[in-house]
């Protein structure tokens, strides 16, 4: 090949790849476009600076930058208006010490849900507070819907991140039973589903009895949560986890509650369990749902973890404005012998209202309940949980809710009587588009023991629960509630010696405290 032939093909080459850099610049060109679609940066930027103030205040966060990713098409709205989703990246700086432990601010999960991102799309917030001049880093969302007058942020709601569960392997003998069940399930018949109904409602029984056996083998340290997708659940598996990784053998089960916690926790099939603190109270003492079976009085306290607030919520366009007016209506109170269940009784009589008040009575609990309300089959529905709870987060976004203040003088006397209320109070934004604070009552779950936890075992747990796990970071919202400070907050039954001498460390008025009634000890300031 000659020298004229190769310098031919050279100049081909440099030609060929000038056109090839100018298609990607044009396709690059029509992508960046394509992303600007919908609202602009300063227009992400304006109503993220409008959230943050409403919620916390002109002086509590500056946005120190924000930068607007590209965006995507969302579903239609009720009214078929059309929808995007902006996301951005920004630096927030505080401008203020803020700790969003705090039972009275906003929680990381409402805050995370303000800036449309997930707890773990936000970086830098502390679980001790964070001190002026500490930022946060942020991987946010705002939704739009284009309207006559331009594009609207509207509010959406992002779902959390879910984990899965492993179950045990079987031996041989285990394979032999396992071939004889699914025989049984098999069997032809009129009664196949009958059959298979208590098959698995006998195996399921079976192998909880067995894990929690197996583990009382091996001596490890069992705790109690809750059902898989709560709080109760999440917080007991973090705690696990960490004991764990500090050489206590340990292993968190899941179960449906504080009434199955606490039974498991006088059997001695469990070591520490998750419980609402009235329902502790009444198991100290044997009543309610623990008169057949008496006084559990070496039932003890190792801390008050978070509050549950008592949630009354009714629609969006109802006119109903206060407890009172629920007479003649048609409420859902949650499952029969569930802590919200006895939450809504105590709240209703002390409204001077009893069941037979009411127009129909529902217990279905909250994801049901608000079903109901949206379809037009209740008015109203009384859920105690953690706040904010996703469903309610849902059907809030969706605007199809409202949350209603209790009078002071309910909230007075629901926390005088000593059953475990604290008054409290969910700040602006703890819900999307709820624009003023809501003031109510709440129980605390408890994390709860028996005398004979031997006072290592305290030792171990709290320094976990209180110095080792960052519940933040792991991305539990009622997790990231627990601190030191609030561990004595709403206590309806004694602290475990071991406990008390723990806090006495830090808080000397404690080593003096034994579970008084919740009113003489719960303000929160």
């Amino acid at each position: 090949m000659t020298s004229a032939q190769i310098a031919v093909r050279i100049a081909a080459r440099i030609a060929l790849a000038r056109i090839t850099l100018a298609l990607i610049v044009v396709m690059f060109v029509l992508l960046i476009a394509g992303c600007v679609e919908g609202p602009d940066e300063s227009s992400v930027t304006q109503v993220v600076e409008e959230r943050l103030t409403q919620a916390l205040g002109a002086d509590t966060l500056d946005l120190t930058s924000l930068r607007r990713l590209g965006s995507g098409p969302l579903d239609p709205g009720a009214d078929g208006l059309k929808r995007r989703i902006v996301y951005y990246n920004a630096v927030l700086t505080f401008a203020r010490d803020l700790d969003f432990s705090s039972w009275d601010t906003l929680n990381v999960a409402a805050f995370s849900n303000l800036l449309g991102a997930t707890e773990r799309g936000i970086d830098g917030l502390e679980q001790d507070g964070n001190s002026a001049g500490d930022q946060v880093y942020v991987r946010g969302s705002v939704s739009f819907e284009r309207g006559a007058d331009g594009w609207v942020p509207v509010d959406v709601f992002h779902p959390g991140v879910g984990t899965a569960t492993a179950g045990p392997a079987g031996a041989e003998e285990s394979r032999r039973i396992i071939e004889q069940i699914n025989a049984l399930l098999a069997k032809a018949g009129d009664q196949s589903r009958e059959r298979e109904r208590i098959i698995t409602e006998v195996l399921d029984s079976a192998y909880e009895d067995i894990t929690l056996r197996l583990d009382r083998l091996e001596r490890a340290l069992i705790i109690a949560g809750g059902s898989p997708d709560g709080e109760y659940a999440r917080v007991a598996q973090l705690l696990a986890d960490e004991l764990i990784a500090e050489g206590t053998p340990s292993n968190a089960v899941q179960s449906r509650g504080s009434l199955e916690n606490l039974e498991l926790l006088r059997t001695g099939k469990v070591d520490i369990a998750l419980v609402q603190n009235n329902v502790a109270a009444q198991a100290l003492i044997g009543t309610e749902s623990f008169a057949g079976l008496g006084p559990h009085y070496d039932l003890q306290a190792l801390a008050s973890l978070f509050p549950e607030p008592l949630h009354l919520i009714v629609a969006a366009d109802s006119g109903i404005a206060s407890v009172q007016d629920l007479a003649g209506k048609r409420v859902d109170i949650g499952h029969p012998g569930s802590g919200s269940y006895l939450n809504a009784v105590a709240l209703l009589a002390a409204a001077g209202i009893d069941l037979a008040d009411l127009g129909a009575v529902h217990e279905t609990g909250l994801a049901a309940g608000l079903q109901l309300l949206h379809d037009g089959e209740a008015d109203a529905v009384i859920a105690t949980i953690g706040a904010p709870a996703r469903a309610l987060q849902r059907a809030a976004a969706e605007g199809r809710v409202r949350l209603l203040s209790l009078s002071e003088d309910l909230r007075d006397l629901l926390t005088r009587e000593g059953a475990g209320y604290i008054p409290i109070v969910l700040p602006a934004s703890t819900y999307p588009g709820q624009q003023e604070a809501v003031a109510t009552v709440a129980v605390t779950a408890l994390l709860a023991t028996g005398e004979a936890l031997p006072k290592a075992d305290v030792d171990r747990v709290l320094t976990a629960l209180f110095d080792r796990i960052d519940f933040v970071r792991a991305g539990s919202a009622a997790g990231s509630l627990i601190t030191e400070n609030t561990a004595e907050i709403g206590l309806t039954i004694p602290l475990h010696p071991a406990a008390v001498e723990y806090y006495g460390r830090f808080l000397p008025s404690s080593s003096q405290e034994t579970a008084r009634p919740a009113a003489d000890r719960q303000e929160l300031r």
